[in-house]
């Protein structure tokens, strides 16, 4: 069980890493809205005061939950973030993707365009009647 002091001191620690709340205004739901990163702690309210005075509180309660270990394990899980930066991701240098684009034909025509070489079978029919 977490000590008043420790909560206390906690609370410190993250009021500095937040910094000054600055409440934003959310059109879609009337309300000022504050939440930072580095906490799963958000607060709205319907001004701007009210949001700046009661963000701390519903921090604290974060806090002594985080203290006492009554939080899912999900709720602070750290993931890599290499979101796909990962050296050899991507498409090799210098290659190409041919230009697509999508159209509806019968599904017979479909499915014969499906089978190895057609394609192929398709652009030498076009490159004949073109010439």
């Amino acid at each position: 069980m977490a000590t008043t002091k420790e909560i206390k001191e906690h609370l410190e620690i993250a009021l500095a890493e937040v910094g000054e709340i600055k409440p934003w205004f959310d059109k879609d739901f009337n309300t000022w809205i504050f939440s930072h990163p580095a906490y799963p702690v958000e607060y709205s309210g319907d001004t701007p005061k009210e949001v700046i005075k009661n963000y701390p509180k519903y921090l604290r309660e974060f806090i002594t939950e985080r203290l006492n270990d009554n939080l899912s394990p999900l709720t602070e899980k750290k993931t890599k973030g290499r979101g796909g930066c990962r050296e050899g991701a991507g498409r090799p240098i210098g290659s190409f993707k041919e230009e697509k684009i999508r159209i509806y034909v019968p599904i017979d025509v479909a499915n014969w365009l499906k089978h190895p070489g057609a394609i192929q079978q398709v652009r030498e029919m076009m490159h004949h009647y073109t010439t």
